[in-house]
């Protein structure tokens, strides 16, 4: 890899060399000394993702593992490559899913448009954990684990993943989106207090369809976008909020209270100590 570069062979298409390079890299290299943390439960699904159509054949089924536990070491290392160029990192941390999330205690509907999971994930996690050096993220999600190393390293570090709730709740602090995808191998982005405020508030009143989170049903994205912005205060976007879940359901304010909690008590990030007060 050479200047967050890196050349994939040619395509099924015919003998073109697709380029992927990670884009928005710094434009120097940053001394301070950072942890690098990784959420990596993307990555045991793309590892695992073999699609029926796939031109890969496998003799055995330990071939297809094997193939999958290659993935995955792979795409943690051009992780590791990619910002290493940039950082100084002393450290790295890898978390993933540990069970029992106490979210579907709070909402049964959470993440219940999720398709049934691949029989290789549990294998690859296993895997991570035993021999990569994961961190199970037990009682809740590996975001919550990823938002509290945030916490404890004081913002001296490097965040690598691909769900959006994490970079909503980084700001201000160097982040690596790791999904590749056409010519893009990987992306460093960066998101304003200002703008993680916004954005963690509209979310709360749209929810989030990819975990079956509600929301304020009939209230969107354009009515966030004409009710809130990015200079409001606290109590400004509370206000706004409960706006939009008494019109959601026609001015009842104990219902609309409810619902808030509810949503935002899933759609939050916590901390460790949070979490360990919460099960008090």
């Amino acid at each position: 890899m050479i200047g967050g570069k890196i050349k994939t062979g040619p395509t099924t298409g015919g003998d073109e060399i697709i380029t992927r390079v990670v884009k928005n890299c710094p434009s120097k290299y940053d001394e301070t000394e950072r942890v690098l943390i990784i959420d990596a439960d993307s990555i045991m699904y793309f590892a695992s993702y073999f699609p029926e159509d796939s031109v890969l054949e496998f003799p055995t089924e330990e071939d297809r593992i094997e193939e999958a536990k290659y993935r995955t070491r792979t795409k943690l290392q051009e992780i590791q490559n990619n910002i290493e160029e940039f950082y100084n990192i002393k450290n790295t941390f890898i978390f993933i899913g540990g069970g029992n999330n106490f979210r579907y205690h709070i909402l049964s509907s959470y993440k219940s448009n999720r398709k049934e999971k691949n029989a290789l994930i549990p294998i690859i996690a296993d895997y991570m954990l035993e021999e990569l050096g994961a961190i199970p993220s037990v009682g809740a999600e590996a975001d919550d684990y990823v938002y509290d190393a945030t916490v404890v390293s004081e913002g001296k570090c490097v965040v690598a993943a691909m769900d959006k709730d994490v970079f909503y709740n980084c700001p201000d602090m160097p982040f690596y989106n790791y999904r590749s995808h056409k010519d893009t191998l990987g992306e460093f982005k960066h998101i304003s207090l200002k703008q993680s405020r916004l954005a963690i508030a509209s979310q709360v009143v749209i929810g989030d369809s990819g975990d079956a989170i509600p929301g304020a049903f009939g209230v969107g994205k354009a009515w966030c976008n004409k009710n809130m912005h990015l200079d409001m205060t606290d109590y400004q976007f509370t206000r706004a909020i409960m706006t939009a879940y008494l019109k959601s359901n026609k001015g009842n304010f104990e219902e609309s209270k409810k619902q808030i909690r509810m949503n935002y008590g899933v759609l939050k990030l916590y901390t460790l100590d949070e979490l360990k007060n919460r099960n008090k």
